[in-house]
């Protein structure tokens, strides 16, 4: 299950992952992006990864088609996980051009939300 929780950060968006990963939850998730981009140049993402089954076989297909159509729109990920295989993922992930993508651990929001803030020079 994917769920996006409300916040009053303007340019962040947060997800929690729980059980297994569908292609409806995939896709619900695609459209929730979607609304939540329509203002914004670029977001980051606090990825919150909780308990996770795995993926489906169609929801790893949709997630990337996800990741192809909109790694410009997306700036830094923030993973907070006790998964390791996912931490690893995260050091993959951080070959894709314009993203960075940084595993933290759980209660270490305000060091991600630091961090998202944070600019090279």
């Amino acid at each position: 299950m994917i769920a996006v929780k409300p916040n009053d950060l303007e340019t962040v968006l947060e997800v929690v992952v729980t059980g297994k990963v569908t292609k409806e939850d995939m896709e619900d998730f695609e459209a929730r992006f979607r609304r939540e981009k329509e203002s914004k140049d670029q977001v980051n993402v606090l990825l919150a990864v909780h308990e996770i089954e795995g993926y489906s076989l169609k929801a790893l297909v949709a997630d990337l088609k996800f990741s192809a159509s909109h790694w410009k729109e997306v700036n830094k990920i923030a993973v907070f996980t006790d998964k390791k295989w996912i931490e690893f993922s995260t050091m993959v992930s951080n070959s894709l051009p314009g993203i960075e993508v940084k595993p933290f651990d759980f209660g270490e929001r305000e060091q991600a939300l630091k961090w998202f803030s944070w600019r090279e020079v």
